[in-house]
């Protein structure tokens, strides 16, 4: 796990911070954070309202900077995992708008309701998580039970 992770993490409830030295970002989502509401464009223009996801679907957010020469090579291994969010009740946004609080470039996984589970900011797109390592963080927040997770907070 990198010293990047801001992560709940399956089998810990441990939370790691740091700010990469590259990171955009003043102040950076964390574990249990709740997401802020945004609008962010994504690759083919489009824009995407999170009110519209919010209380529907778990959220992968991947943030990408315009001037990082290895975002386009993730954002094609990410496009390449995205038929699959689906399967996981998830939604996925890759966008190089910048987000209050998301780190770019950087990676969250939140649940229907917002509440951050696992954050990664990188100082590079090609130093964040694989795609596939994203795709188990959206299944671990698929099968947690809400009833039981307020009883052990």
């Amino acid at each position: 796990m990198s010293t990047n992770d801001h992560t709940l993490s399956p089998r810990k409830n441990l939370r790691r911070i740091a700010t990469p030295r590259g990171s955009n970002c003043i102040t950076t989502i964390r574990a249990h954070d709740q997401l802020p509401m945004f609008t962010a464009s994504i690759g083919d223009g489009t824009l995407v309202d999170y009110e519209d996801i919010w209380q529907r679907k778990n959220l992968l957010l991947v943030s990408l900077p315009i001037d990082d020469p290895t975002a386009a090579a993730y954002a094609t291994a990410m496009s390449l995992i995205e038929p699959r969010v689906p399967e996981y009740d998830s939604a996925a946004i890759i966008t190089t708008t910048q987000i209050e609080g998301m780190p770019s470039p950087g990676v969250v996984v939140a649940d229907r309701w917002g509440e951050v589970y696992y954050v990664q900011a990188a100082d590079r797109a090609s130093e964040l998580p694989a795609p596939d390592e994203l795709l188990e963080w959206l299944r671990f927040v698929q099968i947690q039970c809400p009833e039981c997770q307020g009883e052990t907070q």
